[in-house]
């Protein structure tokens, strides 16, 4: 890149400066100077505007020949007529001689603050910009607040009043970072403080996209399949129920749209009538019990049930995220409204679009409706909206043609191969993929320009008041610092309010409609200024709520290298406009850069600065002392302290950032051994019933100790809850977003304030009181060793009033001891706390840190209690096997209970010497008389004790249900259930426990389990194949049982043989069992 020289010039002049490889530059501008005292002596109110670009080459030099002979005779009111044009700095320097006394204010500053190119005249400024060296500095070493005093600074203008909405207000799209990134190589990871180095030439990713859709379908549910595994064919068109025709027909046209096999229809002979079946993509619709005279009624009947069943499965599909695209949402959304006249409350949008689309509003869906004309919005009362459908007469346009100006010509260069490096000017940051910049050869043209305008509309005489105004049109309005060029993004009648772009600088402000005026023809020649740039790298922090302050600081008014990496082809694909795209109301930069400061002795990395800057200014979150906060209970532990979180715009970005990342993960983002190694923050696939997939930021408890560990202790940061997480369940966070991967922990660990001690009986009642995300009001009250003592407010109802949860404890725990007072849990020798008394919530395990989020609690040690021998209810209970691997991904098991295919339990394999060493460590404790029998009144249902079998052998087992003397336990490591006396109970110690709950429910894959009676012979030759047998489990999915709990749907392959044996398929070939179908 060519150095920029800086020049001594007059204060009155502002030139730029001149470019040493073109002498005929400094030869001009010598002659310039030399006329600049005639200049100021002659009191001569002319301008002399800046020649068209179609003049002759020598009018320059004839206009200094005869200025001399010039005289003035025109009065000062009298307005100048202009022609701008876009200078050609190879060609020619524009050069403007005014008087200081009579130059007008320009955007803020006067003729003392006059620069070369933006920059200070003097020492005390910045050094001009130069060539980039490459040895970019990761740190700026001067403070930002300190830069220099430029007059391109006085360019900046309060903010104005934006249309504002709470909630999302932008989301990432298709960016053009992704398309430009390239994809690191996941043998490689990048270190999180790495400077973010932009590759010599960005290229599109190349993934395909049938290789991306692959990994999309295996991490949301997909069911990985091998073998002969039946699957059935997607519905492509929705089945519609037309009354005109027969259901036979309807069945024929629904199956043919889809490309399904036609209709097979079956009939049951059954005395002198008729059963009928159909079969439709491997579903079958039954007729039963209803019974026929002849088959064409049967078929037609059996058809007609087939569609209600159809139809009934499509109408209760489960919502998923929007799949529309802007345009599609605002169209079908303007249809609907349609149809209510009334409108459509804001606040009810949401359950009324589920119900009708079946799917969730996008993020950003009041800036789309914001920003179309097929849709209004009417305030209520604050903040309640009602959205409306424009009459359908108004959505054409009024205007035939909006008047355009020329586009900006970027200084591209010639050689494909060229280096894009461009000296601009930051104008505006609005995020990290819209910052704002003007070209500083092109700052004297716009100066010119702002000069004209403020001399003309000076005089009301020329300020040209608009009948009618449009959309996409280009005014003018007055601003502090001068008048300025906008364009009108959309115009409110019944407000008399019109949303404007500034052009020239790239923010966006509200005015009256009074405030605007027709922007005359010649002020429309020279190109809107403000390019969009989008920051290289940076999309993920695009909607980061600490962003803007940290963009503003360090860029605002800073003037830079931009180092484009977009080519000058890419820039015409998307869409070759250098002030970006609007689609749908959002727009979207058409430039990628990555941004230098090479005014000091190093590069300095402004994209990695700005990121590591947000970073640093992102706080934890915290509670203000004796504030009510709004919070979310995310969790409560077994000694009652809650976790929770401050409903603010932090959660609503990590909420919105993990869905964002879920969607472009894939099979190659799992993590390594390696990966766990170095990677701060991981991500986490948390698997529900029915297949449901919840995701959340974790953090490793311990640091893996080998390359063969599969399961891990994740603690997640934003929710306080602590399991065990299969390795296949675990995906790379930092390498797919950093701004997500750097933000801090939100949960906030809190103890309830002069509450008893928590535990048995109250924890349940606390869990009842506040399930899981309950909506809360929170008061900080004081602080115990670094844990906010807090008072908790919930409603256990919409219509309710906020009940106290901590007088609530409070009283049911004084009641219930008067009455039972072996209901304490408390030891004889600690008092009960009395209000305002801190000593109850004591704890020898309160954390030290303030940043309590940041690393696991620590398991609480054991506490005495009331109850002899026992110790605290929440170690008297047995954590269940978390590790269960992803959906798709196997693991190595032993049945150990087989009852039928639809009910059996395994044992996960690796663990199996472990169970063995506790099951013989259990029959030694046992037979000691450390092991003491349990009281009825002492039991709890979920508690943990020792019981024997029918052949004596004692075994792990949980409590179920309790009938006074008889026990209904649950064995935990086999999985049957058995009814015992009381007197059989034997208590655990510790160690015993430790060893999470080994039986994992299953149910056979392939097969059908629906309705399904097995037969004698059925579970005596399941039983024969499985029991006591280790087995390859491939997990295919997760059902819920009908107690609530869930089960493995699991592929039982035999590999002890050189060919592998699926259990399924002998059932199947020995007629055990049937081919799975797709449950109706």
């Amino acid at each position: 890149m060519v150095r920029e020289q800086r020049t001594r010039t007059s204060k009155s002049l502002s030139t730029p400066p001149p470019i040493a490889q073109n002498p005929i530059y400094g030869q001009r501008y010598h002659k310039q100077e030399q006329n600049t005292q005639w200049n100021h002596q002659k009191q001569d109110h002319r301008y002399c505007p800046t020649q068209p670009a179609h003049w002759q080459p020598d009018y320059w030099q004839q206009q200094q020949q005869n200025r001399q002979k010039r005289v003035v005779k025109e009065t000062r009111d009298r307005a100048v007529k202009v022609t701008m044009r876009a200078a050609k700095l190879d060609q020619e320097t524009i050069s403007v001689t005014i008087e200081n006394k009579k130059a007008p204010a320009m955007n803020g500053h006067g003729p003392s603050h006059v620069t070369v190119n933006g920059q200070d005249k003097g020492n005390d400024g910045k050094p001009p910009l130069r060539a980039i060296l490459g040895n970019s500095a990761s740190q700026r070493q001067q403070d930002t607040s300190t830069v220099y005093h430029s007059p391109e600074s006085s360019f900046r203008r309060p903010r104005h009043p934006r249309v504002m909405f709470p909630g999302p207000q932008r989301t990432t799209g298709v960016s053009v970072n992704h398309r430009l990134k390239v994809t690191p190589q996941s043998d490689a990871p990048t270190p999180a403080g790495a400077p973010i180095t932009p590759p010599a030439s960005p290229e599109y990713a190349q993934t395909t996209s049938a290789a991306k859709t692959t990994y999309k379908e295996d991490i949301h549910g997909g069911q990985g399949q091998t073998g002969n595994v039946v699957t059935n064919p997607k519905v492509k068109v929705p089945l519609k129920y037309d009354p005109s025709f027969d259901p036979v027909s309807t069945l024929n046209i629904y199956c043919e749209a889809n490309d399904f096999e036609k209709p097979a229809y079956n009939v049951f002979n059954k005395l002198r009538h008729l059963h009928c079946s159909v079969q439709i993509a491997g579903d079958v619709y039954s007729s039963y019990p209803q019974e026929f005279t002849d088959k064409e009624t049967a078929y037609q009947c059996t058809a007609k049930i087939a569609i209600q069943r159809i139809l009934h499965a499509q109408s209760h599909q489960k919502r998923s995220a929007c799949t529309f695209s802007d345009e599609e949402f605002i169209d079908g959304l303007y249809e609907e409204l349609l149809k209510h006249p009334h409108g459509i409350l804001g606040h009810k949008l949401e359950d009324w679009y589920g119900s009708t689309f079946r799917q969730h509003l996008p993020s950003h869906w009041y800036d789309l409706i914001l920003n179309s004309n097929k849709i209004r919005v009417e305030h209520g009362i604050d903040p309640r909206i009602i959205l409306f459908a424009n009459d359908p007469g108004s959505l054409k346009p009024d205007r035939a043609s909006i008047t355009t100006l020329p586009q900006m010509v970027l200084p591209w260069q010639a050689s494909e191969g060229g280096s894009h490096d461009w000296n601009m000017f930051i104008s505006f940051c609005d995020s990290t993929k819209l910052v704002w910049a003007r070209m500083i050869h092109q700052i004297a043209n716009f100066e010119e320009l702002t000069k004209q305008i403020g001399r003309q509309m000076e005089s009301p005489h020329f300020r040209q008041k608009v009948s009618k105004f449009y959309a996409q049109e280009v005014y003018l309005v007055e601003m502090p610092d001068g008048w300025n060029r906008v364009r009108a993004i959309s115009v409110d009648e019944e407000t008399r309010s019109c949303r404007c772009h500034f052009i020239d600088f790239g923010d966006v402000g509200m005015f009256h409609l009074e405030d605007l005026f027709q922007c005359p023809p010649q002020f429309l020649v020279l190109p809107a200024q403000a390019v969009c740039l989008s920051m290289y790298a940076l999309d993920k922090f695009e909607d980061h709520p600490h962003a803007l302050k940290v963009l503003t600081k360090e860029l605002d008014g800073q003037t830079v290298v931009a180092h484009v990496l977009t080519t000058e082809k890419q820039f015409l694909e998307l869409g070759g406009s250098a002030q970006g795209v609007v689609e749908n109301g959002k727009r979207r930069a058409c430039l990628v850069a990555t941004l230098y400061d090479t005014s000091t002795a190093e590069d300095i990395h402004l994209n990695d600065l700005v990121a590591s800057r947000i970073t640093k200014c992102t706080p934890a979150p915290s509670l203000s002392d004796g504030k009510t906060t709004a919070i979310l209970v995310s969790h409560i532990n077994d000694d009652g302290d809650l976790m929770v979180l401050l409903r603010n715009d932090d959660l609503k970005f990590v909420e919105r950032s993990i869905a964002q990342t879920v969607a472009d993960l894939g099979e190659q983002d799992r993590v390594s051994y390696s990966d766990l190694l170095h990677d701060r923050h991981i991500f986490v696939c948390d698997e529900t019933v029915d297949g449901v997939k919840q995701w959340f930021r974790g953090r490793l408890v311990t640091r893996p100790l080998n390359p063969e560990e599969e399961t891990f202790d994740v603690y997640y940061v934003d929710d306080g809850r602590q399991r065990k997480t299969h390795i296949s369940n675990i995906y790379r966070l930092e390498a797919n977003n950093r701004a997500l991967a750097t933000f801090p922990p939100q949960a906030i660990p809190v103890r309830l304030h002069d509450v008893p001690e928590i535990g048995g009986h109250m924890l349940h009642r606390l869990r009842g009181l506040i399930p899981w995300r309950t909506e809360a009001l929170l008061k900080f009250v004081a602080k115990d060793s670094g844990k906010p003592l807090v008072n908790v407010f919930i409603r256990e109802d919409p219509e309710s009033m906020y009940m106290c949860v901590n007088i609530g404890l409070r009283l049911e725990f004084e009641m219930a001891s008067s009455i039972h007072p072996d209901y304490t849990l408390l030891s004889s020798n600690v008092q009960l706390p009395r209000r305002g008394s801190f000593s109850s919530v004591f704890s020898n395990q309160s954390s030290n840190s303030d940043l309590v989020a940041t690393t696991p609690p620590v398991t609480p040690e054991e506490k005495s209690s009331a109850r002899s021998g026992a110790s605290t209810f929440s170690s008297l209970m047995l954590k269940d096997y978390e590790a269960i691997p992803a959906v798709g991904t196997y693991f190595e098991v032993r049945v150990a209970l087989s009852v039928n295919p639809g009910h059996f339990a395994v044992q996960p394999y690796k663990c199996y010497n472990q169970l063995q060493t506790l099951m013989k460590n259990l029959q030694e404790h046992c037979q000691k008389p450390t092991a003491k029998a349990v009281q009825p009144s002492q039991l709890a249902i979920g508690e943990a004790y020792a019981a024997p079998d029918s052949a004596g052998l004692y075994h792990r087992v949980s409590i179920h249900k309790i009938y006074d003397e008889i026990i209904h336990v649950r064995f935990v490591d086999v999985g049957d259930d058995g009814v015992i006396a009381c007197d059989q109970l034997k208590t655990l110690n510790p160690e015993l426990r430790k060893l999470p709950k080994m039986a994992l429910p299953a149910q056979l894959y392939g097969i059908q389990l629906t309705d399904v009676v097995w037969s004698k012979e059925n579970c005596v030759r399941f039983r024969e194949l499985s029991l006591g047998q280790k087995f390859i489990g491939i997990v295919r999915r997760m059902t819920k049982q009908r107690d609530g709990g869930r089960a493995m749907c699991l592929e039982l392959v035999d590999t002890s043989t050189p060919k592998d044996i699926k259990l399924h398929e002998i059932l199947i070939n020995e007629k055990h069992a049937q081919p799975a179908t797709k449950e109706v």
